[in-house]
């Protein structure tokens, strides 16, 4: 946990999965850890994330309920380049074009399937959280690809 000031216990509850199998993560560690979510490395969060998608899918009315508010709520922001803070690209850039679409697909199941997945008018479906929550990760994907062609770039200069 570069730059912490200071351990505290959603910093444990991020390190308490340190080591840990993303497939036999169940309902319960996510409930008593959920904060954990916002403090995990960027690749921990790449390997972590699978497990909150697929409890919700495996049981929509029994989802890890509190670290998906936490995830979706990182999501729910106004859509635009300068909204993409490094909580968002550090962890987001390194998916892959599937794992993007997995995300946008996992969305849509919630909103349909999970009850208060969203707050508000998006309470009971489609609404203002879920567009916000769809919007950032498809323009997460956008500028992930284009940083990847950056950076191939850079790569492909300094070779020469």
């Amino acid at each position: 946990m570069e730059g912490c000031l200071q351990v505290d216990s959603d910093v444990e509850d991020a390190q308490w999965f340190k080591g840990r199998d993303w497939r036999e993560l169940t309902r319960e560690d996510w409930r008593l850890r959920h904060w954990g979510l916002n403090f995990l490395s960027p690749e921990a969060f790449e390997y972590y994330l699978p497990s909150l998608l697929v409890l919700t899918i495996q049981n929509p009315k029994h989802y890890p309920d509190l670290a998906v508010h936490s995830f979706i709520a990182h999501l729910d922001r106004t859509p635009g380049k300068e909204n993409l803070d490094p909580s968002l690209t550090d962890r987001f850039f390194g998916l892959s074009f599937e794992e993007f679409d997995a995300i946008r697909e996992w969305l849509v199941f919630a909103c349909e399937n999970v009850t208060q997945v969203f707050w508000g008018a998006a309470a009971s479906g489609p609404g203002d959280g879920f567009g916000r929550a769809f919007d950032t990760i498809d323009l997460l994907q956008k500028e992930a690809a284009l940083q990847r062609m950056i950076n191939k770039e850079d790569q492909d200069a300094n070779s020469e």
